[in-house]
């Protein structure tokens, strides 16, 4: 009988590990048999499968093109009687039936930033001439509490359209900057007014109401909210199928060696418009908007000889930012021929030993917003060679006027925001069902838990052991895995980091400094130095580990590099090892401080300082920077990563500072009794 109850419950807890380790599918194995409402939840989710991959989906890589127009304030709420807002208006008044709103998104070093800027309570209105309200479209609040929204446009329908000269949209909650929390930001990256199919915001007047404009014109520009560009990609539905993903000329050896492409409309037709949709990037160390002309000319024709300039007219000449994955619409007064060219007379060429190409994905011809090139002729003197694409896929001149785009079937702007409006409630449902699957798991999870510890004291006894050879076994595996980790962080990772170094220095030294070049530098630096911590917080302790204090002042070498700094500590200091848990909150707190005083502080010159005394452990970082204002430190938000650590080393964390007379931080963490080292290390000044 012990046995018996010895192997039930040996069974029972070897089920939860397996569970632990693929708990999703052996949960819905078990509940399926006894809860019916998870069977409901399932089959829901199998429906909603096959409706989201219909859809446009909203794309998490750098899709280029602008960035967006973004205004920066002191307080998170205006103040009474002023407003946080936005305000866009057109030539003349129109009928509006559907408006969309797409954030911006911001890449750094922690990754992407999906809705950079984007209120979390606010009010989209429609104004007339003078300024007054015409229309409350949409007053969202607690945006970020539906978590499914990550990038995804907002979009309005009017239903009757409402005549409106612009609109205007006021924040009434802002988010801080998450590089300073001081800071707070209201940011968009498109703003479309539909009037039918004609986007009658874009090339209008944009108004920043409030706030100051933030100090990156590349990036942020009032004009660019109404530029037409957006990060979501091109405006294009999945198809199963479709291969070809646009056409490309003959490499080019300089980027002034022209390339052109013809489109035969069969008939003379009356044409006011082209619109180019980019080509996808063969390569992913290619930028977005590969192969798209930096300068083309579009001229008209009845006959189409091209030898005979005298033939053609010019209709449109125009130069070009790259516009990464979004759509170019070229706009000229309305003019009569069959045969329309495109000519690039300025190619794209990214790199010196890069060939210069001319790509498109798709051409469009217009003529009163109807695409009159749809199934015709297209042809260059170049020739129309197929070629072959990754992943199966060519290069053809069909392709450009097949309707598609390189992934899919192209669609109207205003198509494409009301089907990215319906992922998002599509996406919304399927992350609710999640949501309560979740709670019906859990529910079954503690019915079973219950039963397994009535179980478990049963049969405790009988294996008393068993926990303990377990966490010895364990223990020995997660040592080894540590140092596995460790080695291959250190070999694989760093030295690939090392490289990013390297190549920066060298590019920086064949084109000159630059703000990318010094960010790529900077970001790849400081990775190699968190890289490093890492290695060295996974190593076992022991003596052939540098102590604690040695990798403070080590890691201060590094991240305090630019500047002039003095490292001291004192003889019983170098002896001290603390937790691996209090070491590493130790070294999340060392790093953000150095970070601060390095982005932050404008200092000249740091000192720090280590000591212990009377079973504590005092860390001492002081700088001659801009210092930090009373009403500033009196805010929660400032310091907040360094307060946190301190809290979880339960220790006394103090800040001293002015304007002018820089900062000085104190962190006192109390001792418990730990191995010392066997050889202690003299203080040393490190400048």
């Amino acid at each position: 009988m012990c046995f018996g109850l010895l192997r039930i419950f040996l069974c029972a807890f070897l089920t939860v590990q397996a569970g632990a380790v693929n708990e999703k599918s052996w949960d819905e194995r078990l509940d399926a048999m006894f809860s019916g409402r998870l069977k409901e939840i399932n089959k829901e989710l199998d429906q909603l499968a096959p409706k989201l991959g219909a859809l446009p989906i909203i794309p998490i890589d750098e899709q280029g093109g602008t960035g967006g127009a973004a205004s920066t304030y002191n307080s998170e709420r205006p103040p009474r009687n002023s407003v946080f807002a936005l305000e866009v208006r057109w030539a003349k008044a129109a009928k509006v039936d559907m408006l969309a709103l797409v954030p911006t998104r911001r890449y750094g070093a922690k990754g992407l930033e999906a809705q950079y800027g984007l209120p979390e309570s606010f009010k989209v209105e429609l104004i007339n001439s003078r300024g007054e309200l015409v229309l409350l479209v949409a007053h969202p609040m607690g945006v970020s509490k539906n978590q499914a929204r990550k990038g995804h446009p907002f979009v309005y329908q009017i239903n009757p359209p409402v005549e409106a000269d612009g609109v205007r949209i006021s924040a009434e909650l802002l988010h801080p900057d998450i590089e300073d929390e001081s800071i707070f930001v209201q940011a968009w990256a498109e703003v479309f007014v539909f009037e039918g199919e004609r986007n009658v915001a874009q090339g209008g007047e944009v108004t920043l109401i409030g706030g100051a404009a933030p100090s990156a014109p590349w990036h942020w520009n009032a004009a660019f909210l109404v530029d037409g560009q957006t990060p979501l990609g091109l405006p294009e539905v999945p198809q199963d199928g479709h291969r070809n993903i646009g056409w490309i000329s003959e490499g080019r050896t300089l980027s002034s060696n022209a390339a052109s492409m013809i489109v035969d409309l069969e008939t003379s037709r009356s044409v006011d418009a082209v619109r180019l949709v980019p080509a996808k990037k063969p390569t992913p160390d290619l930028p977005s908007g590969f192969g798209f002309p930096r300068k083309l000319v579009v001229s008209i024709s009845e006959s189409g000889e091209i030898d005979d300039s005298s033939k053609w007219t010019v209709i449109a000449e125009r130069e070009f930012p790259n516009p990464g994955h979004n759509p170019v619409e070229i706009s000229f007064a309305a003019a009569q021929g069959r045969y329309v060219k495109i000519e690039a007379v300025e190619l794209w060429k990214a790199f010196e030993s890069y060939p210069a190409f001319f790509a498109l994905s798709e051409v469009e011809i217009l003529s009163e917003n109807k695409n009159i090139a749809l199934g015709k002729v297209v042809r260059s003197p170049d020739g129309m060679n197929n070629l072959i694409a990754p992943g199966g896929r060519s290069w053809s001149g069909a392709a450009l006027s097949d309707g598609f785009g390189p992934d899919g079937l192209l669609v109207s702007t205003r198509e494409w925001m009301k089907l990215l409006d319906q992922r998002l409630i599509l996406e919304t449902r399927q992350h609710q069902l999640r949501a309560e699957a979740e709670l019906v798991l859990n529910g079954w999870k503690r019915k079973r838990f219950m039963a397994l510890a009535i179980l478990g004291i049963v049969g405790l006894a009988f294996i008393i052991a068993l926990p303990i050879r377990y966490r010895l076994k364990a223990n020995r595996v997660l040592k080894k895995v540590r140092e596995r980790i460790a080695g291959d962080l250190h070999d694989e990772v760093g030295s690939n980091l090392g490289s990013i170094q390297m190549f920066a220095d060298l590019a920086e030294g064949r084109s000159g400094p630059s703000d990318e070049l010094k960010r790529i530098q900077r970001i790849a630096a400081e990775t190699v130095s968190a890289v490093r911590d890492i290695v060295w917080l996974l190593q076992p302790q022991g003596d052939h580990r540098i102590g604690t204090v040695e990798h403070l002042r080590e890691t201060a070498s590094i991240m305090l590099e630019s500047l002039k700094w003095k490292f001291t500590a004192t003889e019983e200091s170098w002896q001290v090892e603390l937790s691996d848990d209090a070491t590493r909150h130790l070294f999340l707190y060392f790093r953000e401080a150095l970070h601060n005083i390095s982005r932050h502080a404008k200092a000249t010159k740091v000192a720090i300082h280590v000591e212990t005394r009377l079973d504590q452990f005092g860390l001492f970082i002081s700088d001659d920077g801009v210092g930090i204002a009373a009403e500033r430190l009196e805010r929660t938000a400032t310091l907040r990563a360094l307060r946190q650590r301190a809290a979880a080393l339960k220790a006394d964390f103090q800040v001293v500072s002015s304007p002018g007379n820089g900062t000085r931080l104190t962190l006192t963490v109390p001792l418990d009794p730990k191995r010392k080292r066997s050889s202690p290390k003299p203080a040393l000044d490190s400048a």
